[in-house]
């Protein structure tokens, strides 16, 4: 007997074999739930790769306020502390320059930011916009730590807004979340580990209980997208 009769009669063994099978579950009342399976896997993984894109490059169509003229004062609220002003800080990216402000006014405006980060030179040509990432992260740094270091900080006020022109690629967009969340050594040294400090559930509302570390916590990490309203 040759190769190819051996080869034969396996395949001929085989069919004999998913046809008893098939037989037999139907005999049994029991349905191959294999393919359906298979489907369910696939559609789940679409889902969620649909989801997490969505949430990375998904927008809040917010109305960012008009360029405000010096004779225009923030709208604060006298009554409050200063601590629990909502600073509503904003990082906002354009094509030459990436800048940090405060729709409140309380750190910095959109004419006169708090701090200005420019492009920095290209490795490559092909490379994505860098900026200077630093001059952003330090100034959050500053605020978070003149504001809250050592007091309960409340859970609003890890929220920033993120608004950068429609032309800013997805890489540069990351980069600028990653030093918007967390503070970055300035040595380009290990990234330290930093959780957020202990909140207490109380009366259906997140209540610090554990003081404000610069060290230790992280600095703004709920990023929300706003609509980009350029000049």
């Amino acid at each position: 007997m040759n190769s190819a009769q051996v080869r034969s009669k396996a395949r001929a063994a085989m069919l004999r074999r998913e046809d008893e099978v098939e037989e037999e579950e139907i005999q049994g009342g029991e349905i191959n739930l294999v393919p359906y399976l298979d489907i369910v896997t696939n559609l789940m993984l679409f889902l969620l790769a649909s989801i997490t894109s969505g949430y990375i490059l998904g927008q809040i169509n917010t109305t960012l306020p008009d360029h405000s003229t010096a004779s225009t004062k923030p709208a604060v609220d006298p009554a409050q502390k200063p601590d629990e002003q909502p600073l509503q800080l904003m990082v906002s990216i354009t094509k030459n320059r990436m800048i940090l402000w405060s729709v409140s006014g309380l750190e910095g405006t959109l004419d006169a930011p708090k701090a200005t980060a420019g492009l920095m030179p290209p490795v490559k040509a092909s490379d994505p916009p860098v900026f200077d990432y630093q001059k952003i992260n330090q100034a959050l740094i500053e605020i978070a730590t003149r504001r809250w270091e050592g007091k309960l900080r409340p859970m609003d006020t890890y929220e920033i807004l993120l608004q950068a022109d429609g032309d800013i690629p997805y890489e540069t967009v990351v980069a600028a979340m990653d030093n918007m969340r967390r503070p970055i050594p300035a040595d380009g040294g290990a990234l330290p580990t930093l959780t957020m400090p202990k909140f207490e559930r109380k009366d259906g509302k997140d209540e610090p209980t554990e003081p404000y570390d610069s060290k230790k916590h992280l600095l703004f990490v709920d990023v929300l997208f706003a609509k980009p309203s350029f000049d």
